[in-house]
């Protein structure tokens, strides 16, 4: 359907063969374009009929053929007039006839030709000041007045163009045409400086901060201002978060990185990692994802490459609001590299990691097993485990063909020793990034090309699984006829993810077979044990599945100043992006022991294929006026318009029982039945229309006003919805430290307060599709290829309604940003208030109604929280250091639910009254330890009749004599059930030590959260949960008993054994079962060292950066169960498929050409 809104009507350490081919190819264009511009430079043709006319509208001619630039010292341009006939010449030919019979001296620098009167001589004399002896070049180097360069300050020759900036060392090098005139040196924040040339070949500069001057730019929506006069809460990170450490994925650095911003991820495998991003919290039970847009453009941020970004920014409260429906979980501005004007410069950066998988599931040994096994079945009255078992364990018997020892387990051969699975299936890994780049440009211009390339190997040592990624990037920036700024960003990235088809069947399954299980018979087959697939035999011979996405975006923006203070800006972005995945499954023999087939795997072998298609497009056009009244008063006015289209479609085909095991093209699927093929499509789109405006207003650098508004209609919703209130946001400041009495104290060097309150919107919305308000159809069954052609009727899969509209989430936000001791130490701290007042939300209805009720706009949700940051920088002698630490927290509250609210024992997703992500269980009152304590406890009605001593007691928390959850409603009471916390990561933290000695540097990031409850769910979260199910090794010793009454968990009951209902009482969700994942993780750890400037010389390189890095190396947490979950694992562990994750160890370089 399509619906618009409004229109009428194994690992290598090498590139590979692939990358190289594109890198050498791209240099070679790259290369081959700038000799092209540099002859068609200076072999540029002149041609010119003027009559009569001004000297200088002669040279703006020729400027403007040539790019050659003319500057005149001391001779009027538009006194002589001339006139000339010039046919096809060259520069010189057209600088000699057109100066011919002038009182002109002249000069050739570069590209800069310098004109001189002088009387004396009539017909000047051609001279090229190249290498001519009455030039001068001049050296020197820029620094601060601690001796620190300063990169990238610009070096004028006053009254001239002649010009150049700053290396990286601060070191610069300048041809001038004589001995005379006067340098000007300027770099952002400090102050300006003169100094006359007066025939010095060597000029050194130490120049001075500026505090007026030092202003810290930040991206805000739609524009950017200098960091004093921001009135929201915006957090910033650099480049550097992206630098020096084994990287491959953007969101791997912000986390802990930026304040408010929340990372998490759900896996380690190879690309697809599943970082999710999550602003101040909750917003809504519909989805909290921020909008991420890259340059302008909405945008993927795991797609991007992280060398290619410059600035991340993030908007937590009002300062989001003018992005209106796409901003309710807040906005995080993403800004790439800028090229940087001047010669050519080369950027080349490696990094090689190993990987070493990290909390992995352990099990018992064989030895504990047996023991507990024992243990478990004597405490119900049954046989225990002979002691031959465990003569034989101690012994390392041979396997007995004839009989095992594990309960229903004893037609299969008996095992009795130790095979770590882990070992086998796990070890390192190779991770390598690449990248290069080249920057350069001219006066009116400035470009950057880069790319890079990433190969990430899985910790599997079977089977394929790795990804690799690759990363164009041309940014160009130019003007045309001085007021014309015009921005282009391009990129393409394509990933390949490649991956045994039954990986997560390994990883689910591996943990489970018994540690006692060989990995190969007899005869050196793999083998199969009571029916548990070998690990090994479904990564190497079950199939494969490969995904590869590619995306193109194209992004230009223009801006142009019509007037003074009037600005036009006009921006376009297209993404367009394929998906391609497929995936077989192979049949493959079984074994037993012996070597006989014990069966067939994936008898039914198959294959699919499925494709899908993106185009996103963005247009953006706004008009921008500001003025400076009475040098106090500065207002500026804002206001534009933009229109997003998205369209998605694709199609998948799976096919079965194919001819052959090699090659599994759909043809030669079996097409007799109907089930074994299948055919599914999809085609979607929505659009979006927006209206919006910002006023600004400052005085004297001291208040500052923002105040916004924003208008969306969305074809998600009905015509009569569609089109949303208007979003308002107000946002002011007050800058403390601009007042006589703060500077009085020299001690307060930045005190600004801040208050904001706005609206956003919320169209992301998964409760419907972008069709919600239109009854649809659903098709179920196949589409075979073959015959019979069977068909099913369709159905309403829903019930629709043309009454839900947008949810509005209201922020209010208070902060102060500060600084002391010249700034030295820093900090900010902000606290914040957001509620959903119309959230959609499931409404009960009775049972008669016959479908699904659509969702209607009648939650209500309220997150508070606060951010803080603090930091201290300092010198001490050479040694630089600074110290920053981030603390944010944030809880919410459902308020209202509107009667669909079922409260259920464990983990609830939504329960009015309480957090999102509530666990409720049993309030745990220990173990009964006596028979007194038993017979006492056995009075309470909901208690099994066989407990005994070293089972668990709950608190009878309402009193009426039942354990029971809900109770009786009729009699007044509320069962038994209590809040035992929620999932939400509370007190998020990480701090950030930097050092620096020499050419030595030190980093080191730590990242955590200070508060997070878990119930853990599945097979492993219960000891002995089937008598024939191996624990995990964390569950050994850590039962009652008689001999360990101080036991944290009840006496062990082996399960599947008649004596389930006394297992799971034990076990219902409480208090006992709570695990708290806070932990302290070191991040990063980088060691760096910046070879030597005179080394670097004699090499002819303009900086060597070596370095060692660490990430995730050491982790601090009472919640891993003996190291067998990550605590980042969160409470989505009930199938054991998480993806081990890694600890990093990494060498690096970074060269400059």
């Amino acid at each position: 359907m399509k619906l618009n809104a409004f229109y009428p009507g194994m690992p290598k350490i090498w590139l590979p063969l692939k990358l190289l081919l594109i890198m050498k190819l791209t240099i070679f264009i790259l290369i081959l374009s700038l000799v092209n511009v540099y002859a068609s430079t200076f072999g540029q043709k002149v041609n010119l009929e003027q009559k009569n006319v001004p000297l200088k509208v002669v040279l703006n001619a020729i400027e403007a053929q040539t790019g050659y630039v003319f500057f005149s010292r001391d001779y009027d341009l538009n006194k002589p007039k001339i006139s000339v006939s010039l046919k096809n010449v060259t520069i010189y030919e057209a600088i000699k006839s057109v100066f011919n019979g002038l009182p002109v001296e002249y000069k050739i620098v570069d590209n800069n030709i310098i004109l001189k009167g002088n009387a004396k001589n009539i017909s000047p004399a051609f001279n090229v000041a190249r290498g001519a002896q009455d030039t001068l070049q001049i050296r020197g180097n820029v620094a601060d007045k601690t001796g620190k360069p300063l990169p990238g300050t610009s070096v004028i020759l006053k009254g001239t163009k002649i010009g150049t900036t700053t290396d990286d060392n601060g070191n610069y090098a300048l041809r001038l045409p004589d001995g005379n005139g006067t340098l000007v040196f300027k770099f952002i924040g400090f102050q300006t400086k003169e100094e006359p040339v007066s025939g010095r070949k060597l000029i050194n500069v130490v120049l001075n901060e500026d505090d007026s001057q030092l202003q810290e730019i930040v991206v805000v929506g739609y524009a950017t201002k200098d960091k004093s006069s921001v009135t929201g809460a915006i957090s910033q990170a650099d480049k550097k978060v992206f630098e020096s450490r084994p990287l491959v994925n953007a969101s791997s650095a912000l986390q802990g990185a930026v304040s408010g911003l929340t990372v998490v991820r759900s896996s380690g495998q190879p690309g697809r990692q599943g970082y999710d991003l999550q602003i101040r919290g909750f917003s809504s039970v519909n989805g909290n994802k921020p909008l991420v847009l890259i340059d302008g453009v909405p945008g993927d941020l795991n797609s991007l490459n992280p060398n290619d970004i410059g600035t991340v920014t993030v908007l937590k409260d009002a300062a989001a609001s003018i992005y209106g429906a796409r901003a309710a979980d807040g906005v995080v501005l993403i800004t790439t590299k800028n090229g940087v004007k001047g010669p050519p410069q080369v950027d080349y950066s490696a990094n090689f990691g190993l990987k070493t998988p990290d909390y992995l599931k352990n099990v018992t040994t064989t030895q504990q097993l047996a023991e507990m096994s024992n243990e478990a079945l004597l405490n119900v009255g049954l046989p225990g485990v002979p002691e031959e078992v465990f003569t034989k364990i101690r012994q390392g018997a041979p396997a007995d063909l004839n009989k095992g020892w594990v309960t229903y387990l004893q037609d299969y051969p008996g095992f009795y020793t130790d095979n770590n699975w882990n070992k086998i299936l796990y070890g390192n890994a190779l991770q390598q990034t690449h990248n290069i780049s080249v920057t350069g440009g001219g006066e009116n211009s400035a470009y950057l090309f880069s790319a890079g390339y990433a190969n990430d190997n899985g910790v599997f040592k079977y089977g394929k699984n790795n990804s690799d990624r690759y990363n164009l990037r041309m940014n160009y920036d130019f003007k045309l006829l001085d007021k014309i700024n015009v921005q282009t960003r391009n990129s393409f990235n394509n990933e390949i993810v490649r991956e045994p088809s039954s990986l997560a069947d390994v990883m689910s399954n591996s943990p489970r077979l018994f540690n006692f299980v060989p990995l190969r018979n007899t005869t050196g087959q793999y083998y199969t044990y009571q029916g548990y697939i070998n690990p090994v035999q479904q990564l190497e011979e079950g199939g494969m599945r490969e995904s590869n996405s590619n995306a193109f975006s194209f992004n230009v923006k223009a801006d142009v100043e019509i007037l003074k203070g009037l600005k036009i800006t006009g921006q376009a972005g297209v993404n367009t992006g394929n998906y391609n995945d497929n995936a077989n499954t192979r049949t493959f023999t079984l074994y037993d022991y012996e070597g006989n087939i014990d069966g067939y795997r994936n008898p039914l072998n198959s294959a699919y294929y499925a494709n899908s298609r993106n185009l996103f497009k963005s247009y953006t056009g706004l008009i921008e006026y500001a003025k400076v009244i009475g040098n106090h008063h500065n207002l500026s006015l804002m206001a534009g318009t933009s229109f997003e289209k998205n369209t998605d479609l694709g199609t998948d085909v799976t096919g079965s029982n194919f001819s052959g095991n090699e090659i599994f093209t759909f043809n030669l699927a079996d097409q007799t039945k109907a089930d074994y093929t299948k055919l599914n499509g999809f085609n979607t789109d929505w659009a979006l229309n927006s209206y919006f405006g910002r006023f600004s207003y400052g005085f004297k650098n001291k208040l500052f006003l923002d105040a916004t508004v924003r208008l969306d209609g969305s074809s998600k919703f009905s015509p009569d919805k569609r089109w949303s209130a208007a979003f308002p946001g107000v946002s002011v400041a007050y800058n403390l430290s601009e007042e006589k009495f703060i500077k009085s104290l020299n001690v307060i060097s930045n005190l600004k307060v801040r208050a904001s309150w706005g609206q956003a919107g919320n169209q992301e919305i998964k409760a419907f599709s972008n069709y919600g308000y239109i009854p649809l159809i659903k098709v179920s069954g196949g589409y075979p290829f073959g015959s019979p052609n069977a068909r099913f009727p369709g159905a309403v899969s829903g019930i629709a309604s043309d009454k839900r509209t947008w949810e509005t989430i209201e922020t209010a936000n208070v902060g102060v940003d500060f600084g002391f001791l010249d700034n030295r130490l820093t900090g900010s701290i902000d606290v914040y208030n957001k509620e959903n007042r119309n959230m959609l939300v499931n409404v009960q209805v009775p049972a008669t109604l016959g479908g699904t009720p659509p969702s209607q706009n009648q939650g209500h949700l309220v997150t508070k929280g606060f951010d803080f940051s603090l930091g201290w920088k300092d010198q001490i002698g050479q040694v630089k250091y600074s110290v920053t630490a981030i603390l944010n927290d944030s809880k919410n509250k459902l308020v209202e639910l509107k009667g669909n609210d079922v409260l259920t024992l464990g983990h609830n997703f939504t329960h009015q009254g309480y957090s999102l992500n509530s666990y409720f269980g049993y309030d745990f009152a220990g173990i009964i330890q006596n028979a007194e304590q038993l017979a006492t406890y056995k009075k309470l009605g909901g208690v099994p009749n066989n407990i005994a001593i070293g089972d668990v007691m709950y608190n009878d928390l309402d009193g009426d004599g039942n354990i029971t959850p809900y109770g009786d409603p009729a009699k007044g009471t509320k069962g038994d059930l209590l809040n035992l916390g929620n999932t939400l990561p509370r007190y998020t933290f990480s701090a950030n030590l930097n050092l620096s000695y020499s050419n030595f540097d030190l980093s080191v990031m730590m990242q955590g959260v200070g508060k997070q409850m878990n119930i853990r769910d599945g097979s492993f979260s219960v000891p002995m949960s089937a008598i024939y199910f191996q624990s995990l090794e964390y569950f050994y010793g850590k039962s009652w008993t008689p001999e360990n009454t101080a036991a944290p968990y009840p006496r062990l009951i082996p399960g599947a054994v008649g004596f389930d209902n006394l297992l799971s009482y034990n076990w219902r969700y409480s208090s006992m079962r709570v695990n708290n994942l806070a932990y302290l993780r070191f991040k990063v750890i980088t060691i760096g060292y910046n070879v030597p400037e005179l080394l670097c010389k004699k090499l002819k390189l303009k900086g060597i950066r070596l370095y060692a890095s660490g990430q995730d190396l050491f982790t601090i947490s009472k919640g891993t169960w003996n190291g067998s979950f990550d605590p980042e694992e969160g409470y989505k562990t009930n199938t054991e498929q998480t993806y081990p994750f890694t600890r990093v160890t990494s060498i690096g370089l970074n060269v400059k050409f």
